[in-house]
């Protein structure tokens, strides 16, 4: 089913106000041993507890706390540990820049699609001699960048090669 572009517009605000406490997350980057190793550690739960609370062997544990390092621990994985050491897993996806916006994002998305489209009209009328100025060029493609935020205007997200 299709989102309606009031209900999208809706979710992105709703959204943004869910993921705004999580911007200090952002700020520092994890543990170098991964969460499971330090927040074990932390407890003082040894690799054969948490196996032996898991039902697997320790190796298990040892072996998962390396592929979270390298990003390749499965997310029941981290559920199932974190709850074994009575804590709880929680994962998000964020904007990659610490106080930035799913808002935010979408306006930027609009503005790249809309310079794109502009410098092909822009070009054309500099061949017809037919140019404007750059502040009136300017004007144009912020107004095209919101008209296709609010169409969600799904060439927003086409990848193109610059």
């Amino acid at each position: 089913m299709k989102t309606s572009k009031k209900a999208a517009h809706t979710q992105r605000k709703m959204m943004d106000v869910k993921i705004a406490p999580l911007s200090p997350l952002m700020q520092s980057p994890p543990p170098r041993s991964g969460w499971l190793k330090a927040i074990r550690g932390a407890l003082g739960i040894t690799t054969r507890q948490l196996a032996q609370r898991l039902g697997v062997t320790h190796q298990v544990v040892i072996r998962q706390e390396e592929r979270e390092t390298t990003g390749g621990a499965s997310l029941e994985y981290m559920d199932r540990a974190a709850r074994a050491m009575g804590c709880r897993f929680a994962y998000a996806i964020l904007p990659a820049h610490p106080h930035e916006s799913l808002e935010s994002i979408l306006d930027q998305q609009a503005m790249k699609l809309a310079r794109r489209l502009a410098e092909t009209v822009t070009h054309t009328m500099r061949l017809e001699d037919q140019g404007v100025t750059g502040d009136t060029t300017t004007q144009q493609i912020r107004e095209l960048a919101q008209e296709l935020k609010a169409k969600l205007d799904s060439r927003i997200w086409d990848e193109v090669s610059e």
